[in-house]
């Protein structure tokens, strides 16, 4: 009887497999290696991740921390090297999130650390501006002894922290202002002034301080 040869494909199959073993466990081995190189390549991504700088993973922590006003956070994010120049998606910077919430020792603590107290968001208007209309004083005070942003800013619609503050009848802040020289003659792109703005709401005691500063 001649030699009986085996098909080449189980020449080199593994000592004590038969076929039938070996096609069964081929499909597994194959998973097991897809495992294997999936876990890999997710190894790689965790560590890509960790290598990130603060202000990549961590850049709506800051907002968070601006927003609350939570300055331990601020100081450990500005230790690890956070970026405190970064903003959300409508312009705003950790500053002018932390003015806008009247969180003035936060306000204090970024402004030591270098950062733009008069960086503008996407229209242009400045941290002065959200506090003149949410009405915050202190805030308010604070900004106008310590920074030097024009107190006459424009955004791009045209408005003035003053238009802000009399829209919203924010007396304290508007006596203030203009006693730092806001100008209430500055029109907006729609004609509107400080004046016209807080008669349009019935504040008439706005519109005279505005108009004759009493």
């Amino acid at each position: 009887m001649p030699p009986c040869h085996l098909p080449d494909r189980f020449l080199d199959q593994p000592r004590g497999e038969s076929p039938m073993t070996l096609t069964v466990n081929a499909p597994i081995r194959q998973s097991i290696t897809n495992l294997v190189t999936l876990m890999l390549a997710l190894s790689v991504a965790v560590m890509s991740l960790l290598a990130i700088p603060a202000q990549a993973d961590e850049g709506m922590d800051i907002m968070d921390a601006a927003r609350e006003g939570d300055n331990a956070a601020i100081e450990r994010y500005h230790d690890q090297g956070g970026d405190l120049s970064i903003t959300e998606s409508h312009g705003y910077t950790p500053f002018i999130m932390a003015a806008y919430y009247g969180h003035t020792s936060t306000l204090a603590l970024l402004k030591g650390y270098g950062v733009d107290a008069c960086a503008v968001d996407e229209r242009g208007s400045n941290a002065f501006m959200g506090v003149a209309f949410r009405g915050h004083v202190e805030t308010a005070d604070w900004l106008l002894a310590n920074t030097d942003c024009a107190v006459n800013h424009r955004n791009d619609s045209g408005q003035t922290a003053l238009m802000m503050a009399s829209l919203f009848g924010r007396e304290t802040i508007i006596r203030h202002l203009l006693d730092a020289g806001a100008d209430p003659g500055i029109a907006d792109q729609q004609g509107n002034t400080a004046e016209s703005l807080a008669a349009a709401q019935g504040l008439s005691r706005i519109v005279t301080l505005v108009k004759f500063n009493l």
